[in-house]
């Protein structure tokens, strides 16, 4: 299969890209939602997948959409953005898929790429998540540490698209960095992590942000585990 995007317009004097894909905790998937919904942007390439191999029934009906990829912007901001609803299946399938989104980057201008992912350290709540980063070069390196961001200190991997992209953007001689949120347990949203990330991108962008709608999530997460901490001590809410 060739995944090829469909492109209504290529937007020009852009700079940056800012990309990432479904991964631990949604890190990426949350950061990217707030972003292009906060700032009101708008697709300009759009790519449908075939995924998933199944359809889903809900009390009798059968539910179905397919995957897709879209590239968003919005005229007089200098980056332009990438998400999508899941990870490419397979090897060859998340190799063209970093081509096709670098390709039409390219062409609208971009040098930098940051990518958004998830730094897994304990399974605990993290209220006050550390934003880590992997980058290109010395320089960006640099940049980011005056932002509030720390260098993984540790040997590893960067799985999926938001690590291969930054990859073949460093083949392509392009800068940038992967930005990672960290996180407690890798298998329910992080909304935390994403803010914390979200807040070094913002200062990366030039642009601010209205946290609000993740500032009620993370509250109610809050909430949540407040309360399950009480059930495990076996006391009921607001019995003394």
């Amino acid at each position: 299969m060739i995944m090829k995007f469909r492109v209504s317009r290529i937007p020009t004097r852009v700079s940056k890209l800012v990309a990432g894909l479904p991964d631990m905790g949604n890190v990426a998937g949350i950061a990217m939602e707030h972003l292009i919904y906060d700032l009101h942007l708008e697709a300009f390439a759009t790519c449908v997948d075939t995924w998933p191999p199944f359809v889903m029934h809900n009390r009798g009906r059968i539910e179905f959409e397919r995957g897709r990829y879209t590239l968003y912007f919005r005229d007089g901001l200098n980056f332009i953005t990438m998400t999508g609803t899941h990870q490419p299946s397979e090897p060859s399938l998340l190799y063209e898929l970093c081509e096709n989104v670098l390709d039409i980057s390219q062409q609208a201008g971009v040098e930098e790429v940051y990518t958004i992912g998830a730094a897994h350290y304990e399974d605990a709540l993290t209220e006050s998540p550390r934003v880590f980063h992997a980058a290109l070069s010395d320089l960006m390196d640099e940049k980011l540490r005056s932002l509030g961001s720390a260098p993984l200190e540790s040997e590893g991997y960067i799985t999926g698209f938001n690590g291969l992209l930054l990859g073949i953007a460093r083949e392509r001689g392009l800068t940038g960095a992967c930005l990672l949120g960290e996180i407690g347990d890798p298998h329910v949203r992080q909304p935390a992590a994403a803010k914390a990330v979200l807040e070094v991108l913002s200062k990366i962008l030039g642009i601010t942000l209205d946290y609000r709608r993740l500032d009620e999530e993370i509250e109610q997460i809050k909430a949540a585990r407040a309360l399950e901490r009480l059930y495990k001590r076996g006391r009921a809410p607001g019995v003394m």
